[in-house]
């Protein structure tokens, strides 16, 4: 009885540690440094920064036409804004300093990039990546790109030849419920953005996994549930910017420091993760007490009988 006893307070513990770590790693957005009213069938897709600016896909809902906006970072002001006829779902968008160069992707199923000139912010031409991709991120410190197809990813090199026909990192499908976003490059880790669909049973929730350039998961930032749906991430004087279509009918987007990546370094401590990642902080605290509340009930129930 006794062992049974201790089994139901460990599980009760573990409650308690998976919620206070989800508070911990759950970003406190207040402020925007960029927020506008959405316009009409548009939805706010990939976006990067290019030096000073912030360059964004605003893609017509039925994939047909898009609108290029640019603002600068120094004023949060918009500079530039153009249609464009297509770029298909334009999912996310990485900018290569060393050719000045932006490159965003189709991200519909195929293997289409278009390609921007980082001073003008103007259509150069669009090529065929090796694989129809997703996400892509450019790697500064290797001259290299990280892409990511559905649930894997891989290496190019600075031609967009593919590196190695294996994988890097696998293992990135979390569940039915998951909008998978953009990533981006930052010290030696790739920040990958998820947003937990509605339409498919998610609660509207964020999350933000870390993974070292080797593949490894390292750790995960969260949203609470009423900012809305995180598109993608970008990173500008050593702080992160996360842009979302706003709940409240607005594109917004947040600056803020870059949180310390804590290492997982156990598979106990990914399981407890991969709990965060599909129950709101709300549901866990409801397990909690559910749990707290058979634990009593079998205290007193056994206290009951040892008095008999």
């Amino acid at each position: 009885m006794k062992k049974v006893l201790y089994y139901i307070t460990t599980f009760i513990f573990m409650f308690f540690i998976v919620g206070f770590c989800y508070a911990e790693k759950t970003l406190e957005l207040n402020n925007p440094i960029i927020s506008f009213k959405k316009i009409k069938h548009y939805s706010l897709q990939g976006f990067t920064t290019v030096n000073d600016y912030l360059f964004m896909i605003l893609e017509g809902y039925d994939d047909t036409k898009s609108i290029i906006k640019v603002y600068d970072l120094r004023t949060n002001n918009e500079i530039i804004s153009y249609d464009f006829p297509s770029l298909g779902h334009a999912n996310d968008v990485t900018y290569n300093k060393n050719n000045n160069t932006i490159y965003v992707i189709h991200a519909d199923g195929s293997n289409i990039i278009y390609k921007f000139d980082g001073s003008t912010f103007k259509y150069i031409e669009r090529f065929e990546s090796p694989l129809p991709i997703r996400s892509i991120t450019y790697i500064e410190d290797t001259n290299e790109y990280a892409v990511r197809t559905v649930s894997v990813g891989f290496k190019y090199d600075s031609n967009f030849n593919l590196i190695n026909k294996f994988p890097f990192v696998m293992g990135m499908n979390f569940g039915f419920d998951i909008g998978r976003q953009g990533w981006a490059y930052y010290k030696n880790h790739i920040y990958y953005t998820n947003w937990s669909w509605i339409k498919y049973g998610g609660d509207g929730s964020n999350s933000i996994y870390i993974y070292d350039y080797e593949g490894h998961r390292k750790d995960a930032l969260y949203t609470d549930t009423t900012i809305g749906e995180i598109e993608d991430i970008a990173f500008y004087n050593n702080k992160m910017i996360l842009g979302f279509n706003g709940y409240d009918g607005n594109y917004k987007f947040y600056m803020l420091d870059v949180p310390k990546v804590e290492e997982i370094v156990s598979v106990e401590d990914v399981e407890v993760v991969n709990v965060v990642t599909v129950e709101s902080s709300n549901t866990i605290w409801l397990f909690l007490g559910f749990f707290s509340f058979i634990t009593i009930c079998f205290c007193i129930l056994l206290k009951i009988k040892k008095s008999k």
